[in-house]
């Protein structure tokens, strides 16, 4: 029973025997041990209990299952590395993912080096224990991690803290900041697809050539054997994953059978964290039960019940992700061309697209994964831990559904502070663990999500996530698009795309446009005309033939990030759904358009490093506005009458400025002048129009633009 006592505990049983009571957990376990099978021994006439004891405290101090994840790769003994053959070495070496080549004396040189470096660290502290040490045993095991050991009791206890969560969570017991140098400084490791699911892109190289992820055909279903588990608690500065999959090899091995093993890696999010491989096993149905095991050791949830998930307080969360769409994104063909050129030492040249290189150029820019993948992380999403590529539309829509209860707490003014704040903590903490954050090593309490703002720069992203998510789909490729991917992403798109020539009047109109209609606010850009494009979606002239004769039908802006556009284009701009909080949306939950350039240009979200933004300019249908001068959160509940909402601005373009097209379609093109008629009414800069019906929407040019910054960000 003695490791399951507390450090005070285990003082108070020492002190009772007149043992020593310094030292670590660890130390103390050992002592108290020793001690209790000493006493135990003397007492020959109750041998038989005494054996019944052992065996219970045998069975009381079996490790926990976080416990024995961090000790399976470290219950081999330095004495013992000489006595191993070969292929035991290379079982214990690629366990911890070390290299296996070299002779047997290089493996026992390598792996004695490993297991040394492993019990450097085997000191059993946990974090419940670490508030009972004093300043040296703080400073003792702070030092053994290479971590500094100055400061006060309070910082060295929370050092230690973060430091053995971290341990416990699979990360190194180096310092933060050495972990997360490590992992910058390494090479860039990409997960090898084999099938429905990715290997884990730290899984060693030598099972990557052989190896994949287990499927098997369960009720008519395709079971993948891969999961990605989250636990966010900001209370307790948590932020870690758990990856569990079956492997399975590629061919059968030489005894004419396939092998096994159950892999599983864990950290904080952000860095590598530890691994452990389990088996091999002969049969799979031995590491599915492993990898089941660990699953409900992990969320208390059955795997074959995991869509029933129910969420568990202190356990992780599983992220489902989405295997019904196989084929391989842009970003798995570059691999494989990279994979080609580097097995036939001949780059592989693409033929020239079939697209006039303007829309080339554009579509290369828009229907880009990586771009989508480094924009994701720079908002904060952990691309890395769970791919773009298999988000799963119910894992966004759980993202939606807590930024809603979020909302709910913001706008409760009934609760007291202290209540509040409690449950804007929980349901941070919630939000983190379904979208998944890396935080680094920075404190968590400081990533709640406590105001209007940080709630809609979240919303933001979710949109962005869902946008991602239909673009990834649309991305993936076939086999007959090797030769030119570009054209085969266009014609995916169902939009047909016109380059205007620089001559012509519709491009001298939109350029006026642009150019007249900057904002002074909005005075650290300015925006420059790279190409402009006629557009027309399939299927879009006959939605809108019901208002093609609507009055007040202007032509707008409206802005997005460069991830957002191939699923705008595809599916067309669209409202957001109804577990979408309304409280993101000042006009309620509608499309969002502007009489004034920048207005819209602002939501490119472009910066100086990467500048380059796309505007879309649409004839929409405005009819009968209700104007509005205030955020009304309910404001699509249109009064009779009326079509469509107008945020009344204090800056407009100059109507006397506007031009008529042909088919009566007004474009407010003038320079911004003072709404001096209602500027005293409205808080909003300029205006803002909103519709409440996709229908009303006809999206006529595109344009590829560039932010030319002044300074800085903006």
């Amino acid at each position: 029973m003695s490791n399951k006592l507390t450090v005070s505990g285990l003082r108070d049983e020492l002190q009772k025997r007149g043992l020593d009571t310094t030292g670590l957990k660890a130390t103390l376990v050992d002592r108290l041990d020793a001690a209790i099978a000493e006493e135990e021994a003397k007492n020959s006439d109750t041998v038989k209990k005494d054996d019944e004891k052992v065996d219970k405290r045998k069975r009381s101090s079996a490790p926990s299952p976080d416990e024995e994840e961090s000790k399976d790769a470290k219950r081999i003994k330095v004495e013992d590395i000489s006595t191993l053959n070969a292929k035991e070495l290379k079982d214990a070496l690629s366990i911890r993912g070390l290299s296996t080549n070299g002779k047997k004396a290089d493996l026992v040189e390598r792996l004695t080096e490993a297991v040394k470096e492993d019990d450097k660290s085997a000191d059993g502290i946990k974090v419940e224990d670490i508030t009972d040490m004093n300043v040296k045993e703080l400073k003792e095991a702070l030092s053994t991690r290479g971590l500094p050991t100055n400061g006060k009791k309070g910082e060295l206890v929370e050092r230690l803290k973060d430091a053995v969560d971290g341990k416990a969570d699979g990360t190194t017991n180096k310092s933060a900041v050495a972990s997360v140098k490590d992992d910058e400084d390494a090479k860039v490791v990409v997960g090898l697809k084999k099938g429905r699911a990715v290997l884990d892109q730290y899984i060693g190289d030598h099972l990557k050539k052989t190896w994949h992820v287990y499927e098997a055909k369960v009720d008519n279903n395709v079971e993948v054997y891969d999961a990605m588990l989250n636990q966010t608690n900001l209370g307790d500065n948590n932020n870690k994953f758990y990856v569990i999959q079956v492997l399975e090899s590629d061919g059968a091995m030489a005894n004419g059978s396939r092998s096994y093993y159950c892999f599983s890696r864990w950290g904080r999010v952000g860095v590598k964290g530890q691994q452990n491989l389990a088996g091999p096993f002969p049969y799979a149905e031995a590491a599915v039960s492993e990898f089941m095991s660990k699953f409900y050791a992990k969320t208390k949830n059955s795997w074959t019940n995991r869509h029933n998930f129910v969420a568990y307080p202190k356990c992780y969360t599983w992220i489902e992700m989405d295997y019904e769409e196989d084929k391989p994104t842009d970003q798995d063909q570059d691999q494989d061309i990279k994979q080609k050129e580097l097995e036939s030492k001949k780059p592989i040249e693409l033929k020239p697209s079939k697209l006039e290189p303007r829309v080339k150029e554009f579509i290369d820019l828009i229907c880009n994964i990586n771009m989508m993948n480094q924009m994701m992380m720079e908002i904060g999403y952990d691309a890395r831990k769970m791919p773009l590529g298999k988000l799963s539309k119910s894992t966004i829509k759980k993202g939606y559904e807590v930024l809603k209860r979020l909302a709910e707490v913001l706008d409760d003014k009934s609760a007291s502070s202290s209540k509040k704040k409690d449950q804007l903590k929980q349901l941070s903490s919630e939000f983190y663990t379904v979208i998944p954050h890396d935080f680094g090593f920075k404190h968590m309490l400081n990533f709640i999500i406590d105001t209007p703002q940080k709630l809609k720069e979240k919303l933001q992203m979710v949109e962005a996530l869902g946008e991602i998510e239909l673009a990834t789909k649309i991305l993936s490729n076939d086999i007959h698009m090797d030769d030119d991917p570009a054209y085969t992403h266009y014609k995916r798109l169902n939009c047909d795309f016109e380059p205007l020539d620089t001559t012509s009047s519709e491009f001298e109109l939109v350029k006026e446009y642009m150019e007249k209609t900057h904002g002074e606010t909005h005075s650290g850009y300015t925006l420059e005309l790279l190409n402009a494009f006629k557009l027309q979606r399939d299927g879009e002239l006959e939605r809108f033939k019901p208002f093609e004769k609507t009055p007040n039908r202007m032509l707008l802006w409206h802005g997005s990030r460069l991830t957002n556009w191939t699923g705008i284009l595809s599916q067309g701009l669209r409202i957001a759904p109804p577990e979408a909080p309304v409280t993101g949306y000042m006009f309620g939950k509608g499309v969002y358009f502007a009489d004034m350039v920048s207005k819209s240009a602002n939501y490119c979200c472009t910066h100086a490093g990467d500048p380059v933004g796309v505007l879309l300019l649409s004839e929409v249908a405005l009819g009968n506005m209700n104007e509005l001068y205030n955020a009304d959160y309910n404001a699509n509940k249109l009064p009779s009458g009326k079509l469509s909402t107008k945020g009344v601005g204090r800056m407009i373009p100059d109507p006397k400025e506007y031009k008529t097209l042909e088919d009566g379609v007004v474009v407010p093109v003038g320079k911004p002048t003072p709404n001096n008629e209602q500027a005293a009414q409205t808080y909003l800069a300029y205006n803002e129009y909103i519709v409440y019906d996709q229908a009303q929407i006809r999206m006529r040019y595109l344009l590829q633009v560039r932010f030319n910054y002044k300074s800085g960000r903006w």
